[in-house]
């Protein structure tokens, strides 16, 4: 997966996939609240007090239905194709995250750029599956500051374990290269 990209003296450490059903549950939820909110919008246009209702053709209230159910469809088949590129690692020398939706993106940070690192586990993550979270790494040029920048391993299972021993990692790195 990663081959492409590795340097000749480059070796992968652990790779991360994300955990499909947090990824699936937090598509879903996001993209239906919005969704339902937008047909609400559409719903309050279309029967404002004070008109008369009755002459409302049901194809208007059917279609924005329709549309939601095909919205969320599209969002489906966007979420399975990103999970399907999606993949996470740590080597030697950098971490970096394969990503995409249609093609395939490569993002990386090296080691020895790493000033922070942090756990972020939502809401959701807590409901659905007790054991997922996010990994974020920032530097100096791209600080953690919400999602915004960070590099981020989302999703990822046993999140606080991959934590130690990734950040147990970057410290012998750097420790090494004092030395």
């Amino acid at each position: 997966m990663f081959d492409k990209i590795l340097d000749k003296d480059e070796q992968i450490i652990e790779t991360f996939k994300p955990n499909k059903t947090a990824l699936y549950v937090k598509v879903v939820v996001t993209s239906l609240l919005f969704l339902i909110f937008l047909f609400g919008v559409a719903c309050i246009g279309m029967f404002v007090p004070g008109e008369d209702a009755t002459g409302v053709p049901i194809v208007w209230i059917t279609l924005p239905i329709g549309l939601l159910v095909l919205c969320e469809v599209i969002i489906l088949i966007c979420a399975r194709a990103w999970y399907n590129k999606t993949s996470y690692a740590y080597t030697n020398k950098r971490i970096i995250m394969r990503t995409g939706i249609i093609g395939v993106d490569y993002k990386s940070l090296d080691i020895k750029m790493i000033g922070a690192m942090d756990v972020y586990v939502s809401f959701l993550d807590k409901i659905v599956n007790k054991d997922t979270g996010s990994l974020r790494f920032g530097s100096m040029s791209s600080p953690i500051n919400g999602q915004a920048g960070a590099f981020v391993f989302a999703h990822v299972q046993n999140p606080y374990e991959s934590y130690k021993r990734i950040k147990e990692y970057v410290e012998e790195s750097k420790e090494s290269v004092k030395q």
